[in-house]
């Protein structure tokens, strides 16, 4: 193995057999015959590339010309490593002229320059007798008086020169760069998108695939139309989904007429740099469209299809965007929901999860809430004979979503661009993002200041300047997110949503808006009461989440592209409020040259899961090529920090992160809590040093809290009798289910007989055993809703009231009785619940057939929709109508966006 030493670190390197590099310039090596196309590499050097069987002979007339070496490269990157008979040397202490001649003289160098009292550049001679890598290992390794040897190297580099995209709508999308000019644009608005490409020197990576389920994508726009732009596509015709590779999919399948919103929605994620119109977030990544049937505002969308599109996607690619859903209630059902939790595990084009994100809705009113009052949840308008009519908004006070708190699925909510919330965003527990879109008054009742969104559209022109809602604000997200995935691929989607959520930016506005005023047809306005309690304010709470600070308007905050891909980088330090510091200062010798080295102990106290570390240690040690540092959770589990580095170097005094030390990411999700410790060896004689101090920063993801009983009545089950036994668990807690988990101990000779079923307080009834299992012994089992798809049917529930368990023995002959159960309930975090909970009507364990609304751009109904009086006559675009048959949604707003018609 060939090896060096760069910055203090063994590097491993590869000898290139058909190239060397020689201290001439190409005109000199071709007049003395030696390379007739030598290639420049340096003002004074050339490389020159020969077959492996010729590369000694030319190498050694190479050498009567002037010093020539073998190229190497970078054994785990092929990055060159162009030598030269220059190296630099560090000495551990300043030394006297004399003693650097001495050391020059012993190995046949001639000093260069003199940088300052300890760095030195030196030319090898003809006496050296090392070439210039073996000598920088010998230097490193044996020389006491070194503290550091590198070679100086030649770089063949590109000229990089960032050139912004010129698109002639470009400086219209204020969404990315926070120009344009107008007074509307508060420049805490936009996502910072040019300053994350200048990091990228780039528009992402075409490894990385955004997936856009909508109403289709017209597929020749010429925003899209580089070859290769699309890694797939596919259309539903009836049940069945056609796909690109089908014999019988045709391009033109994937666009009808007045159908635009996925068209803008792929734009807004990944419009090309192409000088035609306008770009996207992440222009130099690829898309894949599947497009729902649709009729006007509506999606048509079941269960089953949901699946089929989820299969599809599930390899292909890495982030997937869905600007559709519905209010108050969306629920999928629960193979649907279990697919989307284990696609976010280990689905995606590399096998690390696929992030989802969905439009949290413009409804003006929460996903997640168990409320007190009425909230609206539309607009209030009915369009009656071609004109608008107030009939006054529709309310809910149980608002569910069974997509909230599946780990890798993010809720976006919009901010407008004057650094508010868009009026009518949803709001509260779900919320995980915000991003920049359009502004208008939910009611259409009232101006409020924003701009819209310049993107595509399949329209004619190809352009829209007034795309808006969280239908713009979450592909947004995911373009950005493909940023992010191009710096840095390793990332798995847990880890992407945490980098967003981390790096977003709380520097917004949260003045709230006005209620809305009367009007001649509407003197009474009580009814608007959003965002009410305890969602009323938008500031930032803490509420001892990993991911810092929540506000129930804005979620972790405004998405930060450059922030973002900065952190991926390893550009940016994390943020404090990622998690505790913990310190220790032992000042303890290390003894020289003992396995078992020194160990020194911090303990955590709080409790909680892990998803970053950080350690910072300060080592005082004369050669630090002797020491291996390890880190040992409080599980056992190890990870390696420092390994024998180094060389001769004085101190330690460094930090490691788990998004920079790929051996720290092993204690994600580890519990923190525990004695966590530092274990120091020096493996080699001579040399003697200190722990003098270390440190941990954690970020610990608070367990959720949890509730839970149990009895143990051992009363006998009915043979043969419908009627069986019934028991109940009281809780009076007050929360919302978000995962629960029923262990049951029955003793039967034949549990085939048994039913065993659960109601929730809210009438809720699910089956757990139906009569399965034959002639087995006894029921002893533990059903969690994290694996058994029929129990997450209680997601979102109340927790506080009566669980009933009843247990019937159906058959004749065998008995038994039921010894114990136990119930837990894990809830949503109490700071962000309601304060009081709604007895939900009985409803069945499988998802209903909610059905969800589209709408085109807000504030393009805003302008219409009269500000006072018996004139308002608000005018909706076709795209903004909601389907004849669906609860009347946001007819004018740029939707969670399309309503899926489940």
């Amino acid at each position: 193995m060939t090896y060096t030493y760069r910055g203090g670190k063994k590097l491993t390197l590869e000898k290139r057999p058909d190239q060397f590099v020689a201290r001439a310039l190409p005109d000199q090596l071709r007049a003395r015959g030696v390379a007739p196309d030598a290639e420049q590499v340096s003002s004074a050097s050339s490389r020159v590339v020969a077959s492996p069987s010729q590369l000694d002979e030319m190498m050694a007339r190479a050498r009567a010309v002037a010093p020539t070496h073998h190229a190497y490269t970078v054994a785990d990157s092929g990055q060159d490593f162009l030598i030269t008979d220059r190296i630099f040397v560090t000495f551990h202490d300043a030394l006297a002229p004399e003693a650097v001649a001495e050391f020059a003289g012993r190995y046949g160098l001639i000093e260069r320059e003199r940088y300052s009292p300890r760095e030195y550049l030196f030319q090898l001679t003809n006496h050296t007798g090392l070439n210039p890598v073996k000598l920088v290992v010998r230097l490193s390794e044996d020389e006491p008086l070194v503290a550091m040897a590198e070679n100086d190297l030649n770089y063949v580099v590109a000229k990089q020169v960032f050139v912004p995209p010129s698109d002639p709508d470009y400086r219209r999308q204020w969404h990315l760069n926070g120009q344009g000019g107008h007074p509307d644009i508060d420049p805490r608005s936009h996502v910072r998108c040019e300053s994350a490409w200048r990091l990228l020197d780039g528009f992402g990576d075409a490894g990385v695939v955004i997936g856009v389920t909508d109403d289709g994508c017209k597929l020749d726009h010429s925003d899209f139309d580089s070859p290769g732009k699309f890694a797939g596509w596919g259309y539903f015709r009836g049940t069945r989904l056609l796909v690109n590779s089908d014999a019988d999919a045709e391009p033109g399948g994937m666009y009808q007429t007045g159908a635009n919103h996925g068209t803008s929605c792929a734009g807004v994620i990944a419009g090309e740099t192409d000088a035609r119109l306008t770009v996207g977030a992440a222009p130099g990544c690829r898309l894949l469209p599947v497009k729902w049937e649709s009729q006007g505002p509506s999606l048509l969308i079941n269960d089953s299809k949901m699946l089929s599109a989820l299969g599809y996607v599930a390899d292909k690619v890495d982030i997937l965007s869905n600007s559709w859903g519905t209010v108050p209630v969306f629920l999928f059902a629960g193979p649907v929901i279990n697919r989307i939790r284990q696609l976010a595990i280990d689905g995606g084009r590399r096998g690390r999860g696929i992030l989802f994100l969905w439009a949290a809705g413009n409804d003006n009113c929460p996903i997640l809430h168990e409320a007190a009052l009425d909230v609206p949840y539309t607009h209030g308008w009915q369009e009656v004979a071609g004109s608008w009519q107030w009939a006054g908004p529709r309310t809910a006070r149980h608002f569910e979503n069974n997509m909230v708190n599946i780990p890798g699925v993010m809720h976006v909510a919009a901010l407008a661009s004057t650094a508010r919330r868009s009026h009518y965003s949803n709001y509260g527990t779900g919320i995980d993002l915000c991003a920049p879109t359009s502004n208008s008054h939910a009611y259409f009742r009232m101006s409020v200041a924003g701009l819209g969104v310049t993107t595509t559209t399949g329209a004619s022109g190809g352009l829209t300047n007034d795309f808006g809602g969280t239908s713009s604000a979450t592909p947004l997200v995911a373009g950005i997110a493909a940023l992010v995935l191009s710096a840095n691929p390793t990332l798995s989607a847990f880890e992407l949503a945490s980098v967003l959520r981390r790096t977003a930016s709380k520097n917004l506005d949260t003045t709230p808006y006005p209620r809305t005023p009367p009007a001649d047809y509407d003197r009474d306005t009580a009814w608007d009461v959003s965002p009410i309690a305890p969602f009323d304010n938008g500031g930032f709470q803490d509420l001892g989440l990993a991911d810092g600070s929540w506000s129930p308007w804005f979620g972790h905050g405004r998405v930060d592209a450059e922030q973002a891909v900065a952190f991926a980088r390893g550009q940016l330090a994390p943020p404090v409020e990622l998690g505790d510091l913990f310190v220790s200062s032992p000042g303890s010798r290390i003894p020289d040259n003992r396995d078992g080295g020194v160990r020194d102990r911090i303990v955590v106290a709080r409790s909680g899961r892990l998803d970053f570390v950080q350690v910072s240690v300060d080592i005082r040690h004369s050669y630090v090529g002797d020491l291996v540092v390890t880190l040992i959770a409080p599980s056992g589990r190890q990870a390696v920090l420092h390994q024998r580095a180094g060389g001769g170097r004085d101190d330690l005094d460094q930090t490691w992160d788990s998004s920079t030390l790929a051996a720290l990411r092993a204690f994600d999700g580890e519990r923190a809590e525990g004695e966590w410790t530092l274990w120091v060896q020096d493996l080699a004689a001579a040399d003697v040093g200190r722990l003098e101090s270390w440190s941990l920063r954690l970020g610990i993801a608070a367990l959720p809290p949890e509730v839970s009983a149990e009895e143990a009545p051992g009363v006998t089950i009915p043979d043969n009798q419908p009627g069986g036994i019934e028991r109940v668990l009281h809780f009076s807690e007050a929360g919302t289910v978000a995962a629960i988990a029923v262990e049951v101990d029955i003793s039967h000779s034949y549990i085939g007989d048994l039913r065993v079923s659960l109601d929730s307080p809210a009438g809720t009834e699910v089956v757990l055993h139906g009569r399965t299992g034959g002639g087995t012994d006894n029921l002893l089992i533990d059903w969690q809703s994290d694996t058994v798809a029929a129990i997450t049917a209680f997601h979102g529930e109340a927790v506080a009231g009566d669980w009933h368990l009843r247990v019937q023995d159906l058959a004749a002959r065998d008995v038994g009785k039921l010894n114990r159960w136990k119930l837990t309930c894990r809830l949503q975090p109490v700071a962000v619940l309601a304060t009081q909970a709604r007895k939900a009507p009985k409803r069945k364990a499988a998802a209903g057939k909610a059905k969800a609304a589209k709408s085109a751009s807000p504030e393009k109904a805003a302008g219409k929709a009269a500000a006072s009086g018996n004139k308002a006559k608000p005018k909706a675009k076709r795209a903004g109508k909601a389907a004849t048959k669906l609860p009347r949604k946001a007819a004018a707003k740029g939707g969670a966006g399309r309503s899926a018609a489940r």
